[in-house]
């Protein structure tokens, strides 16, 4: 099972950096007019025009907006609204980074007041996908003046706010800006969750009232799916942690996933080392069982190996146990030489492939291939823009990847050394499991010892069904499997 450490590092990147914005209201809600675009047609925001005309594609109208920008002084009442038309026809055309980084120019010169809360909205949108989390999420929502925003993107700077304060530390800070956010938002209960990672790496035994609390959030209805299931996973591993076998499994229970997907391959192992606390090995074999379909094979799941040799040993087949145990040495041993040789442990591909999965490095590498993908697709636009747009934008795109990749190799170092850490850790179990069961298997029975009575199965009703496996999985099973296995342990008799 997962070790404490590890499962707080989870949940910290969790609440930190995890969460989609909340739905928002109509984007013009209580906002001010649109002045004239400060230009001819083509330097109207994509999308408008005149009655009578028709509008003017955004591909056309951000070379000559762009124009318009360079030949117009700063201090023109209009040109916070020039930028804010670039980067609603940048982000029309696919290049979101682009706008982004117009936007984020708006708020950080807050020349105009009157286009500042329509540049934050729409920077606001934009964090739904991947995105440059210094530029918008620490320079523009964390540095605000939170005085004169709308409700809605005030309450969204104040949580981004509070999370940067909990990421150095200073929770009393944060606490004042969460107290600020409207109860019933969703940005609260985001704020709720925070709070509680933070104070769980504070405690050695959380208290009853911080399970209730993560318990309470994993039913709110204002945050998403992928948000109240992190929350439910937070319940039953601290219930884990308590031994509390049947109340954590009744909280993995509440973790819903989309119709139709084959599941996540962490959850499905946890759940598995959980029905082996409860002593229902079958069921967790035949979690396993799911495990090894191919939709998982790729997963960085080395305690697998390990908890299917702890039940063979508990069941007495020492053989199927040895087998297991080595089977984890086998398919790493080149990660594992890898490590042992102090190599570049990034450029292992499993490493890389489970550091990529999750948390930090999943965003940063998110972000690297959303540049790439943009930097192609400025390609496109090179005859529409112009050269000095198209040489502007193909500098902002080289020096943005420039600084992804580096803070994404960052990342990945740190990561792949926790990879590291845990299949280092997952191999010395087994190697210790394969020498208890090496003394197993010729350990003397003992005089008047006896085979242990086979537990006697339940009859099938009429609406069950059994099937010989044949290594056919189906995503409507994954998590029905059940593996039929005798003991053959041997027990003293009095």
């Amino acid at each position: 099972m997962t070790s404490r450490p590890l499962i707080v590092a989870a949940l910290t990147s969790a609440a930190l950096f995890v969460f989609p914005t909340a739905a928002r209201a109509a984007p013009d809600a209580g906002l001010p007019p649109m002045p004239p675009a400060p230009a001819a047609n083509a330097a109207r925001p994509a999308g408008t025009a005149d009655a009578g005309t028709s509008a003017p594609d955004a591909g056309t109208a951000a070379g000559p907006l762009y124009a318009w920008l360079q030949a117009t002084p700063r201090t023109d009442d209009n040109y916070a609204w020039g930028q804010y038309f670039l980067a609603k026809s940048l982000i029309d055309l696919g290049l979101t980074h682009a706008g982004a980084t117009y936007l984020a120019r708006i708020a950080r010169e807050r020349t105009n007041p009157n286009v500042l809360p329509r540049a934050l909205d729409a920077l606001k949108e934009l964090t739904d996908r991947p995105h440059d989390e210094v530029m918008i999420d620490e320079q523009v929502f964390g540095a605000l003046d939170l005085g004169f925003l709308p409700e809605e993107t005030g309450a969204y700077a104040h949580y981004q706010q509070g999370l940067v304060d909990l990421r150095v530390g200073n929770e009393r800070w944060a606490g004042t800006h969460f107290s600020k956010l409207p109860e019933t938002s969703a940005e609260a209960s985001r704020a709720k969750f925070a709070l509680l990672v933070t104070r769980l790496k504070q405690v050695k035994d959380p208290p009853d009232e911080m399970v209730k609390d993560f318990l309470t959030l994993s039913e709110d209805e204002k945050l998403t799916r992928e948000s109240r299931n992190e929350a439910a996973l937070a319940v039953a591993r601290l219930r884990y942690e308590r031994k509390d076998w049947p109340g954590a499994l009744e909280a993995y229970g509440k973790v819903k996933l989309p119709d139709l997907d084959p599941g996540r391959a962490s959850l499905y192992l946890e759940e598995a080392w959980t029905r082996y606390k409860l002593g229902d090995l079958r069921a967790s074999l035949g979690i396993l069982t799911t495990l090894d379909a191919p939709s998982f094979r790729d997963e960085f799941l080395p305690d697998k190996y390990l908890l299917r040799a702890l039940i063979f040993r508990d069941l007495c087949h020492y053989l199927p146990a040895k087998r297991a145990a080595k089977e984890l040495t086998r398919r790493y041993a080149d990660s594992l030489e890898s490590v042992r040789g102090r190599e570049d442990l990034s450029q292992d591909v499993r490493l890389r492939r489970a550091a990529n999965a999750h948390g930090g490095t999943k965003r940063a590498a998110r972000f690297v291939s959303l540049l790439d993908l943009e930097g192609e697709r400025l390609g496109r636009y090179a005859g529409s823009f112009g050269d000095r747009l198209f040489g502007h934008l193909t500098r902002l795109y080289d020096l943005s990847h420039a600084e992804a990749v580096r803070v994404y190799d960052t990342r990945l170092a740190e990561a792949v050394r926790q990879e590291a850490d845990t299949l280092l850790r997952a191999a010395e179990q087994v190697r210790l499991m394969e020498y208890e069961v090496g003394l197993k298997l010729y350990e003397r029975v003992k005089k008047g010892a006896q085979v242990v009575a086979a537990e006697e199965e339940e009859m099938l009703s009429p609406a069950q069904v059994a099937f010989r496996f044949d290594n056919e999985y189906w995503n409507d099973e994954l998590k029905s499997y059940r593996v039929r296995i005798e003991s053959r342990c041997i027990e003293e008799t009095p």
